[in-house]
């Protein structure tokens, strides 16, 4: 047993198998990276036994299964990637667990970049990330997820870079976005959004990349779109908007 083991790095191998239960005895790992192999079958609950887990990488390949409800124990967690697996399921309840609060004990307190796209994720988005304060990066596309984006979305003021792409979102852009004033990057095409281009939009001087393209959206092309003056991207298209932008 490699139990005083701190990084283990096997990515980028041709690595078979599943991950095994006995992962949870190496509890002074702060780096587990198994990501770019040929892993199959889910995760094991024995991540739970982790404490120390900073980086969890499990990016690109064949899990199945869940996400395990064991992964909000990882108070120290602060990168998590799971995209591009056949991961299936709702995101877990325990989500909530993942916010700023240092004194509890399973919150996931420093979690910086939360990566869970490319999977087969449903049901909705769940109101308590907006917990998750220190969050620079979400990513949540090429997933099933459904309903709206919470509002609470806008409380995560740290946010950079926010793709939802390639889901099933419906109702219309929370205007609580106006709030994400480190945004540079929304990506919110191919969903089932309507309604107007919130005016809040607007006020994120930062943006650099901006698609709400292929949705249901309406009215007209706002005025402040040619005030972003930081814009290198701009997709519109396939959506039931008027006028022109000046």
């Amino acid at each position: 047993m490699l139990r005083s083991l701190v990084g283990l790095e096997l990515s980028g191998n041709n690595l078979t198998g599943s991950i095994p239960p006995s992962i949870g005895n190496l509890g002074n790992l702060t780096t587990l990276y198994l990501y770019d192999k040929q892993l199959s079958r889910s995760i094991p609950q024995e991540v739970r036994m982790l404490r120390s887990l900073v980086g969890l990488k499990q990016s690109g390949n064949n899990l199945t299964g869940s996400i395990p409800l064991s992964i909000g124990n990882l108070c120290n967690l602060t990168t998590l990637y799971l995209y591009d697996n056949q991961i299936s399921g709702s995101i877990p309840q325990e989500v909530r667990m993942l916010r700023s609060i240092p004194q509890e004990v399973g919150m996931l307190r420093s979690l910086i970049d939360l990566e869970l796209s490319e999977n087969n994720l449903t049901s909705s988005i769940p109101t308590s990330i907006g917990n998750l304060g220190n969050l620079t990066i979400l990513y949540l596309y090429e997933n099933q997820l459904s309903r709206s984006i919470p509002q609470e979305i806008g409380m995560l003021r740290s946010l950079v870079d926010l793709e939802l792409s390639w889901n099933n979102l419906t109702g219309s852009i929370p205007s609580s976005i106006g709030n994400l004033d480190n945004l540079t990057t929304l990506y919110l095409y191919y969903n089932q959004l309507s309604g107007l281009i919130p005016q809040e939009v607007g006020m994120l001087r930062s943006f650099v990349e901006l698609d709400l393209s292929t949705n249901n959206l309406t009215g007209l092309i706002p005025a402040f779109i040619g005030n972003l003056g930081n814009l290198t991207t701009l997709y519109l298209h396939h959506n039931q908007l008027s006028g022109l932008i000046v």
